[in-house]
């Protein structure tokens, strides 16, 4: 169904809405706007991290809470400098806007908030800037609970295109900035003939961190819902992980955040690129990318190809191999929307886009993984951009996109 959007101020949604809905769904939607209007929806930005610690290792947390939007320890509360605000002064921040159209399946209206990207300004630390470069925190919108798990080297911002393949293959798709999350240094991504094979010291977990889990649920979680929090939705995870001697080189971007009370999806884009094509492919164990939701709806990955299998070296959307291989791309094999990347002569997907279903008004927590499998040689990485919230709604899924 084509949904029709109008972009609209807070303080014109019940005027509108009387027009459109009946008195009681517009009293409701009026009340739900009211209780956003307020810069931080009830829940303060993230503190400031320490992005160099002893072990080289960051396990940052972010458990800020209601206040006027200045923590003194990295928030973008007041604007101060001198406590880790940006160092742009965005002056007074506006309520939310919203694009109205019809939800899916509701009787209702689907209201997303409107982003204005934020990953211009300038923050102290690399989480920090990683964080809007996604798309989230941004002042005056919803703010997210914010924990960064990995090697200070397995984060970089890129704030440039990868690449230089033209049109170019890796554009930044929201703002001026996107991530790049790796099993090794992030930062070889844009550099071309970088082997793609370093080895980060101490975060080796073996087990996937809490809540995720490889184990796959007994059954459908759409169809029978008392599945959801039992194991893997998605049944994509176990596969890839169980059998062998766990995660390596494990690097993590979480975050919790409250589901505006009029959007029923989120999405998000990914691309995946290994080091590992062509010598490791078709293996049974190599590098792979989780993202994790956990919501009332839905406990598992959510980004898989059509086969049931996460991104990985073996994923379906491996569409840019630059190496000739024995399975599927014999000579000449070549992929010239790797040029310019620290890919060239190995292999990536397109850029892809995940949607996922999420209930309206609950607290869901996100997870973006990425971890060497059975060893922490050879390297991979993802870039990360763009989330948003959605009316699409349903199971989740991932395209081409």
């Amino acid at each position: 169904m084509q949904l029709e959007f109008l972009q609209v101020e807070s303080s014109q949604v019940a005027s509108s809405l009387r027009r459109t809905v009946p008195s009681s769904v517009c009293a409701c939607l009026v009340v739900a706007l009211l209780g956003c209007s307020d810069d931080t929806g009830g829940r303060d930005e993230e503190t400031g991290v320490n992005t160099a610690s002893s072990s080289n290792t960051t396990n940052n947390n972010d458990t800020t809470g209601p206040g006027d939007g200045d923590t003194g320890d990295g928030d973008t509360g007041d604007g101060d400098q001198g406590d880790g605000d940006p160092t742009e002064d965005t002056g007074p921040i506006p309520d939310p806007k919203w694009d109205v159209s019809t939800m899916p399946d509701s009787p209702d209206i689907c209201l997303v908030p409107n982003h204005l990207p934020c990953d211009h300004l300038d923050f102290p630390s690399e989480e920090q800037r990683a964080w809007r470069a996604l798309g989230l925190n941004c002042p005056g919108e919803f703010q997210a609970i914010l924990d960064y798990n990995g090697h200070y080297d397995a984060l970089e911002v890129l704030t440039e295109d990868l690449g230089t393949h033209n049109p170019p293959t890796y554009p930044i798709l929201e703002g001026v900035k996107m991530v790049a999350l790796s099993t090794g240094n992030a930062y070889d991504i844009v550099m071309p003939g970088t082997p793609g094979n370093t080895t980060l010291p101490g975060n080796d977990p073996g087990n996937l961190p809490a809540p995720m889990q490889p184990n796959a649920v007994a059954g459908d979680c759409v169809q029978e819902p008392n599945l959801v929090g039992t194991g893997d939705c998605s049944g994509t995870i176990g596969p890839q992980f169980n059998n062998t001697a766990g995660a390596f080189d494990y690097a993590e971007m979480r975050f919790r955040i409250d589901v505006p009370e009029a959007v029923n999806g989120f999405a998000y884009n990914v691309a995946f690129m290994s080091w590992e094509y062509p010598n490791f492919y078709g293996w049974a164990y190599n590098d792979i990318y989780i993202a994790w939701l956990e919501s009332e709806e839905w406990t598992g990955n959510i980004t898989f190809d059509d086969f049931g299998a996460p991104l990985s070296l073996n994923a379906g959307f491996l569409d840019f191999k630059d190496a000739p291989n024995d399975i599927d791309c014999p000579l000449p094999c070549s992929a010239p929307e790797l040029d310019g990347t620290g890919v060239e002569g190995h292999a990536g997907t397109r850029w892809l886009e995940t949607n996922a279903g999420v209930t309206a008004g609950e607290t869901i927590t996100v997870i973006f993984a990425i971890m060497d499998i059975q060893d922490n040689i050879v390297d991979s990485v993802v870039l990360l951009d763009n989330f948003h919230w959605t009316c699409i709604g349903g199971t989740p899924g991932t395209v081409v996109g």
